[in-house]
Protein backbone atom coordinates (compact mmCIF):
# COMPACT_ATOMS: atom_id res chain seq x y z
CA UNK A 1 0.00 0.00 0.00
CA UNK A 2 1.67 3.03 -1.28
CA UNK A 3 0.48 7.08 0.72
CA UNK A 4 -0.15 9.58 -1.01
CA UNK A 5 2.69 12.43 -0.47
CA UNK A 6 0.21 14.70 1.33
CA UNK A 7 -0.28 11.78 3.97
CA UNK A 8 3.07 11.25 4.15
CA UNK A 9 3.80 15.27 5.21
CA UNK A 10 0.95 14.88 7.50
CA UNK A 11 2.85 11.68 9.40
CA UNK A 12 6.16 13.57 9.58
CA UNK A 13 4.43 17.03 11.08
CA UNK A 14 2.37 14.52 13.74
CA UNK A 15 5.55 12.62 14.09
CA UNK A 16 7.89 15.74 14.85
CA UNK A 17 5.40 17.66 17.41
CA UNK A 18 4.84 14.38 19.10
CA UNK A 19 8.56 14.01 19.54
CA UNK A 20 8.72 18.18 20.25
CA UNK A 21 5.96 17.99 23.13
CA UNK A 22 7.62 15.04 24.79
CA UNK A 23 11.07 16.99 24.70
CA UNK A 24 8.73 19.89 26.03
CA UNK A 25 7.60 17.61 29.02
CA UNK A 26 10.30 15.55 29.76
CA UNK A 27 13.67 17.52 29.18
CA UNK A 28 12.62 20.73 29.16
CA UNK A 29 9.91 20.94 32.39
CA UNK A 30 12.49 19.53 34.59
CA UNK A 31 14.95 22.33 33.70
CA UNK A 32 12.68 25.14 34.13
CA UNK A 33 11.30 23.99 37.12
CA UNK A 34 14.86 23.82 38.45
CA UNK A 35 15.21 27.24 37.47
CA UNK A 36 12.41 28.73 39.09
CA UNK A 37 13.54 26.82 42.20
CA UNK A 38 16.76 28.39 42.07
CA UNK A 39 15.13 32.10 41.79
CA UNK A 40 12.77 31.27 44.39
CA UNK A 41 15.75 30.32 46.59
CA UNK A 42 17.42 33.39 48.76
CA UNK A 43 21.11 32.41 47.72
CA UNK A 44 22.31 29.51 45.67
CA UNK A 45 25.32 28.36 48.31
CA UNK A 46 25.34 25.36 50.54
CA UNK A 47 25.63 25.15 53.93
CA UNK A 48 29.26 23.84 53.58
CA UNK A 49 30.62 26.53 51.60
CA UNK A 50 30.01 29.27 54.15
CA UNK A 51 33.42 29.99 55.88
CA UNK A 52 32.30 33.26 57.91
CA UNK A 53 29.41 34.91 59.21
CA UNK A 54 28.60 38.35 60.41
CA UNK A 55 25.38 39.77 61.62
CA UNK A 56 25.18 43.45 62.18
CA UNK A 57 22.01 44.61 64.73
CA UNK A 58 21.69 48.11 65.83
CA UNK A 59 23.24 47.71 69.48
CA UNK A 60 25.80 44.66 68.39
CA UNK A 61 27.84 42.97 65.90
CA UNK A 62 28.31 39.08 66.56
CA UNK A 63 31.22 37.77 63.88
CA UNK A 64 31.85 33.96 63.46
CA UNK A 65 34.30 31.51 61.52
CA UNK A 66 34.29 28.17 60.33
CA UNK A 67 36.84 26.25 62.07
CA UNK A 68 35.74 22.96 60.28
CA UNK A 69 32.16 22.10 58.61
CA UNK A 70 29.46 21.76 61.32
CA UNK A 71 32.15 23.82 64.14
CA UNK A 72 31.88 27.54 64.79
CA UNK A 73 34.04 29.75 66.87
CA UNK A 74 32.87 33.57 67.69
CA UNK A 75 35.47 36.13 67.14
CA UNK A 76 33.51 39.27 67.95
CA UNK A 77 32.37 40.53 70.40
CA UNK A 78 33.95 38.01 72.02
CA UNK A 79 36.49 35.04 71.11
CA UNK A 80 34.67 31.79 72.46
CA UNK A 81 33.39 28.50 70.72
CA UNK A 82 30.25 29.12 69.38
CA UNK A 83 27.24 27.54 69.45
CA UNK A 84 27.02 25.37 66.65
CA UNK A 85 22.94 24.93 66.64
CA UNK A 86 21.98 28.73 65.85
CA UNK A 87 24.30 28.63 63.31
CA UNK A 88 23.05 25.72 61.63
CA UNK A 89 19.55 26.93 61.59
CA UNK A 90 20.54 30.03 60.21
CA UNK A 91 22.97 28.43 57.76
CA UNK A 92 19.47 26.86 56.79
CA UNK A 93 17.18 29.25 56.45
CA UNK A 94 20.12 30.78 54.06
CA UNK A 95 20.36 27.95 52.00
CA UNK A 96 16.82 26.05 51.95
CA UNK A 97 14.20 28.86 52.42
CA UNK A 98 12.64 30.47 49.31
CA UNK A 99 11.17 33.84 48.38
CA UNK A 100 7.27 34.16 49.71
CA UNK A 101 6.27 35.74 46.89
CA UNK A 102 7.63 34.75 43.29
CA UNK A 103 8.34 38.96 41.62
CA UNK A 104 10.59 41.35 44.20
CA UNK A 105 9.27 44.38 44.06
CA UNK A 106 10.92 47.28 43.02
CA UNK A 107 11.42 51.01 45.13
CA UNK A 108 12.78 53.77 44.85
CA UNK A 109 15.79 54.20 47.51
CA UNK A 110 14.25 56.99 49.16
CA UNK A 111 11.38 54.50 49.96
CA UNK A 112 13.80 52.52 51.88
CA UNK A 113 12.65 53.55 55.49
CA UNK A 114 9.00 52.84 54.55
CA UNK A 115 10.00 48.79 54.69
CA UNK A 116 12.55 48.90 57.38
CA UNK A 117 15.16 48.66 55.47
CA UNK A 118 16.90 52.17 55.75
CA UNK A 119 17.96 51.33 59.19
CA UNK A 120 17.68 47.37 59.26
CA UNK A 121 16.70 45.24 62.03
CA UNK A 122 19.71 43.00 60.99
CA UNK A 123 22.23 42.21 57.81
CA UNK A 124 23.53 39.27 57.62
CA UNK A 125 26.45 38.83 55.72
CA UNK A 126 28.29 35.32 54.86
CA UNK A 127 31.97 34.72 52.87
CA UNK A 128 31.94 31.72 50.86
CA UNK A 129 35.29 29.70 50.33
CA UNK A 130 35.56 30.83 46.76
CA UNK A 131 36.18 34.65 48.15
CA UNK A 132 32.03 35.55 47.39
CA UNK A 133 30.52 37.52 49.82
CA UNK A 134 26.65 37.79 49.85
CA UNK A 135 24.63 40.29 52.09
CA UNK A 136 20.60 39.66 53.29
CA UNK A 137 19.30 42.94 54.82
CA UNK A 138 16.45 42.47 56.95
CA UNK A 139 13.52 45.15 57.48
CA UNK A 140 9.99 45.30 58.71
CA UNK A 141 7.14 42.28 58.62
CA UNK A 142 4.99 42.62 55.85
CA UNK A 143 1.08 43.82 56.73
CA UNK A 144 0.24 40.23 57.34
CA UNK A 145 2.97 39.47 60.01
CA UNK A 146 3.94 36.80 58.32
CA UNK A 147 7.09 37.66 56.29
CA UNK A 148 9.89 40.23 56.61
CA UNK A 149 10.93 42.83 53.71
CA UNK A 150 14.24 42.14 52.70
CA UNK A 151 16.81 43.25 50.05
CA UNK A 152 19.55 39.87 48.84
CA UNK A 153 22.90 41.18 47.53
CA UNK A 154 21.65 44.72 47.23
CA UNK A 155 23.96 47.21 44.76
CA UNK A 156 26.51 49.92 46.43
CA UNK A 157 24.38 52.54 44.48
CA UNK A 158 21.28 53.00 42.32
CA UNK A 159 18.34 54.42 42.51
CA UNK A 160 16.13 51.95 42.79
CA UNK A 161 16.52 48.49 45.29
CA UNK A 162 14.69 45.51 44.63
CA UNK A 163 12.66 44.38 47.83
CA UNK A 164 11.58 40.62 48.48
CA UNK A 165 9.94 38.96 50.94
CA UNK A 166 11.14 36.69 53.25
CA UNK A 167 10.23 33.67 56.00
CA UNK A 168 9.87 35.51 59.15
CA UNK A 169 11.53 32.34 60.25
CA UNK A 170 15.04 34.56 59.55
CA UNK A 171 14.10 37.26 62.58
CA UNK A 172 13.81 34.37 65.06
CA UNK A 173 17.30 33.15 63.69
CA UNK A 174 19.36 36.36 63.93
CA UNK A 175 17.27 38.02 67.18
CA UNK A 176 19.05 35.53 70.28
CA UNK A 177 20.55 37.02 73.48
CA UNK A 178 24.53 36.77 72.67
CA UNK A 179 24.68 33.59 75.36
CA UNK A 180 22.70 31.37 72.79
CA UNK A 181 25.15 32.01 70.38
CA UNK A 182 28.44 30.88 72.32
CA UNK A 183 28.97 27.36 72.90
CA UNK A 184 27.99 26.03 76.38
CA UNK A 185 30.54 26.19 79.25
CA UNK A 186 31.40 22.51 79.68
CA UNK A 187 30.62 21.12 83.25
CA UNK A 188 34.05 19.58 85.16
CA UNK A 189 33.93 16.40 85.41
CA UNK A 190 34.01 15.30 89.03
CA UNK A 191 36.97 13.33 90.32
CA UNK A 192 36.96 10.18 91.85
CA UNK A 193 36.66 9.89 95.69
CA UNK A 194 40.03 7.70 97.27
CA UNK A 195 39.23 4.60 98.19
CA UNK A 196 39.46 4.01 101.59
CA UNK A 197 42.76 2.41 103.01
CA UNK A 198 42.08 -1.02 104.47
Amino acid sequence: MKLAPSTLIILGLAIGLAGGVSYWEFVGKPQRQEQQIKQAKLFNFTEKDVTAITIIKPKETLKFERVKVGEWRMVAPQKTPANDAPIAFLLGQLTNVERVQDKDITIPVQDQAKFGLAVPSATIQVTLENGNNHRLILGNTDFSGTALYAEIDPPAEGTTRQVALVPIDLQNAVNRELQEWQAPAQKPTPKASPSPKP
